[in-house]
């Protein structure tokens, strides 16, 4: 179908979502297992991927995940003035440890995501830079105590379910299995943490360009970081050419009786991309995403209104996002990463 961004519009057809579905289980799975799964030809895969890539409408970023570091994520709400608030998103969306700095549709209220790999690096943000930034009115800061869905293989899908359960475990086999084993993220391991970030299907041989260890070293060390689970894989997407033109941020108070069952549900809903229980006011707090306001309405009243246990919920509308989980956004398309000759796998 065809979707409007900027001055061009963008073709995504039922192929290049199955390409992406696919790759949400497993995003460094070989284009040959993908191209097995669906029945198409390996050229057509990489082709197909390539070119959504190259148009700023998806990217594989690697992460790194603060809870193997014995550190929470965080959700940040900063109100600050109106005319200050684009400078302050700005600012926020160029560190490394913040991810999904959006603009609220009111437009005094910057909502971001802290992934600090230590309580230093948090809150020097928290309580020095931004208390002291003059155009800040307030910050409301929460922690992410469970994640019920989001940043793993078991994510939000694109499209809900387009493949059978075979179809999933074989394209889980090509990546590691993340079990309970400790790695700690040593000084070394910084560049390949650098790069994974630019492009986390960068094949082993370019991984081992730039960090300078054999491809070997590579494929070992990226294996322990991801089935430790310090690395994880995460796919943005410029969600407007996709249909979502509808996002939001929703914060419901349940009864901690209540808390699991509802936190479940929710992760089971396709329009919801994130939930996680949280400190604070509310007790979840998930970001969703729909065709239209409508639809948001719908899953209000038809999917919150019927869950035991809600209590009040407050609707946060987004109005631009400046960066996702690894990418800036321009014009609603995903800006390239740093110039590179490096090509991905």
């Amino acid at each position: 179908m065809a979707m409007p961004s900027g001055k061009e519009s963008a073709v995504i057809d039922d192929v290049d979502r199955r390409i992406l579905h696919c790759l949400q289980v497993a995003p460094r799975a070989p284009f040959a297992v993908v191209a097995q799964v669906m029945g198409v030809s390996e050229q057509t895969v990489a082709r197909r991927f390539r070119r959504l890539r190259a148009d700023g409408l998806v990217r594989v970023v690697g992460l790194v995940n603060p809870s193997r570091l014995g550190q929470a994520g965080w959700g940040v709400r900063v109100r600050c003035r109106p005319s200050a608030t684009l400078e302050i998103a700005r600012a926020l969306a160029r560190r490394d440890d913040v991810g999904w700095v959006s603009i609220a549709a009111g437009g005094a209220e910057v909502v971001c995501a802290l992934r600090s790999r230590s309580a230093a690096d948090r809150d020097q943000l928290m309580l020095d830079q931004l208390p002291r930034t003059a155009q800040v009115h307030s910050i409301d800061a929460f922690a992410y105590l469970h994640i019920f869905r989001g940043s793993s293989t078991d994510d939000w899908r694109l499209g809900g379910q387009l493949l059978a359960q075979k179809d999933v475990e074989t394209l889980k086999r090509t990546q590691p299995v993340v079990d309970d084993h400790v790695e700690e993220l040593l000084p070394e391991d910084e560049v390949l943490v650098r790069e994974l970030a630019v492009d986390g299907r960068a094949t082993y041989a370019a991984l081992a360009s730039v960090t300078g260890w054999s491809e070997g070293r590579v494929t070992r060390r990226l294996s322990q970081l991801m089935s430790s689970g310090v690395i994880y894989l995460d796919i943005d997407f410029a969600l407007r050419e996709f249909g979502f033109t509808t996002q939001a941020f929703v914060s419901l108070t349940v009864p901690p009786a209540q808390l699991n069952d509802v936190g479940v549900a929710l992760a089971e809903n396709d329009h919801v991309m994130f939930v996680g229980a949280t400190s604070g006011r509310s007790s979840l707090a998930a970001s969703v995403a729909f065709a239209s306001a409508e639809e948001l309405y719908l899953f209000v009243t038809d999917g919150l209104g019927t869950l035991n246990g809600v209590g009040s919920v407050e609707i946060t509308l987004i109005g631009t996002t400046i960066k996702q989980a690894g990418s800036l956004l321009v014009d609603g398309r995903l800006a390239p990463p740093r110039a590179s000759g490096r090509r991905s796998a």
